[in-house]
């Protein structure tokens, strides 16, 4: 096995200049020149990402790096102030650091971004069934998978494992002006995510949420808002050097059709932030009427494949 195979190694091989890969770079020097040092780690990153051929374990940590990329470009081309400042991975009180920060005049706000490991689920919605989007009750549950032992079950765990990570992160910095922010890059799937989050049966943002202590629904306090990003599986279309979906001109793009906007989840207890987070991320709110009759965004309770 050659020491210097990559998963873009073919890309980077032929005598055409990848479009993406480019807009990767253009977005790295941007990044750059805002946080100095910044661009550089994500050029670095990704070339390390190479040496075991065809490891899907470092295939993945490429997408979570363009999920990264991908957010943070976002954050970047909002409208801030000309006196905002930004901060890569600051340190809080507790020690830990989220992904970014904005601290725009009195105004701090605070992002991470978060993607799960995808591949083996889209594996297995290619051969399921029947879908389990939302967690409903054990008895449904099992009465489905007696009939259907291939049944595909919520991918919510990870969802949990985003909040509670992120909630934690936050929690080191003090409240005040300002918000935080999780960001989670799922792809075309983006019910999964947004029922986990707000499903009525025992979705996490709920006060029925599976997720409890004491027997009480545990509370991201120091999370505002949620955004969920459909763009993992455009990350894989133009690796695969396929057609982008949604019209977009390159990997990092927004979708430019309406009816595949990204998702914007205020959580009940949170500050309300100003438009210009949502908007940055192409997204709607999850109740804006625009999102009622497209059924990505609705939280079906079970999947029938045919």
């Amino acid at each position: 096995m050659a020491k210097d195979w990559h998963w873009l190694g073919y890309l980077y091989s032929i005598p055409i200049v990848n479009k993406d890969l480019w807009k990767f770079a253009q977005l790295c020097a941007s990044a750059e020149r805002v946080v100095p040092g910044l661009g550089v780690r994500y050029i670095t990153e990704l070339a390390r990402l190479g040496g075991r051929e065809r490891d899907e374990l470092q295939y993945q940590q490429m997408l979570q790096l363009f999920a990264e990329v991908y957010a943070i470009n976002r954050i970047l081309l909002m409208p801030w102030s000309s006196c905002a400042h930004f901060h890569f991975e600051p340190r809080g009180k507790n020690g830990l650091r989220p992904e970014f920060q904005v601290v725009d005049g009195e105004r701090i706000y605070n992002f991470e971004v978060k993607s799960p490991s995808l591949l083996l689920h889209q594996r297995r919605r290619g051969s399921s069934s029947v879908q389990l989007p939302v967690r409903i009750t054990k008895e449904f549950t099992a009465s489905v998978q007696l009939k259907n032992p291939d049944a595909l079950l919520p991918r919510d765990n990870p969802v949990k494992d985003f909040l509670v990570s992120a909630n934690e992160k936050f929690s080191g910095f003090p409240r005040g002006p300002g918000g935080n922010i999780l960001v989670i890059v799922w792809d075309d799937f983006i019910y999964e995510p947004i029922g986990s989050l707000l499903s009525e049966f025992a979705g996490l943002l709920t006060p029925n949420s599976f997720h409890r202590e004491g027997g009480e629904a545990v509370v991201y306090d120091f999370i505002d808002a949620v955004v969920c990003a459909r763009q993992m599986n455009v990350f894989q279309e133009a690796l695969a050097e396929r057609s982008l979906p949604d019209d977009r001109r390159h990997m990092f793009d927004l979708s430019q059709n309406p009816y595949t906007p990204n998702v914007y989840i205020p959580t009940p207890w949170g500050e309300i932030l100003p438009e210009h987070i949502r908007e940055g991320f192409g997204a709607l709110t999850h109740d804006d009427e625009r999102l009622q009759v497209i059924a990505e965004y609705r939280m079906p309770e079970y999947i029938f494949y045919v």
